[in-house]
Formats: structure tokens, sequence, C-alpha cells
């Protein structure tokens, strides 16, 4: 199982997480899939839940990744954000040490 695929796992095991979407807005992802239809001809990949991508900065390495998640209602969303953005900074640094995370973490829907 990928990185990404873990991650989102580990997010949905928290509570207060609804659903994880897809890490870019629809209206994004709608150009992405219909992009890579015309450009290639082929059928368009699957569409990324969570999204790492890895930098050097200043001689470190540094891993961004991006979620985007819908909310149950039983968390505040401010505390849910902090909750899935330490997750997910654990998560990653016991899977690479020694590498710097950025959680993005973003509440799309907030349900009742």
């Amino acid at each position: 199982m990928s990185l990404e695929n873990q991650i989102r796992e580990s997010v949905l095991g928290l509570d207060g997480v609804g659903t994880v979407y897809s890490a870019d807005p629809l209206w994004l992802t709608t150009m992405k899939v219909l992009g890579a239809l015309v450009g290639s001809g082929d059928s368009a990949g699957a569409v990324p839940f969570v999204v790492c991508v890895e930098d050097e900065m200043d001689g470190r390495s540094l891993m961004t990744v991006k979620v985007r998640i819908g909310a149950d209602g039983s968390v505040p969303a401010p505390v849910l954000a902090r909750s899935v953005a330490a997750e997910i900074r654990a998560f990653v640094s016991g899977q690479r040490p020694g590498t710097d995370v950025k959680a993005v973490v973003e509440i799309a829907a907030i349900g009742a």
C-alpha cells in the first residue's frame, strides 16, 4: 500500500472524520481528468485522495501532505483539523525519519 493510501486510512480512523475527499477541489479534478483524456487519448488516472510532495529545503527533506476531509460534526472543525495534521505528521515521521512534514488539512464539508 502506498504512503498516500496509508495516510488516507489513518485519517479515516480518526474521530470526527466522516470521509476523505479528493485532494483537489472538484473543478480542478475535472479539469485534470479532461486534460488527461484530451492530451493522451488514454483513460485518466485515479484521482488522488492524499497528495504527498517531497522537496529539499536547506539540505533537509520536506514532505508536504495535502488532504481534504469531510467532518461528521462530532468534533469542532478547528480541533479536528489540528488532530488530523498531528496524525499526518506523526505517521509520516514514523515512516520517513528525518523528514520534516507540512500537513495541509482542508475541511470541505461539516455534517450535522
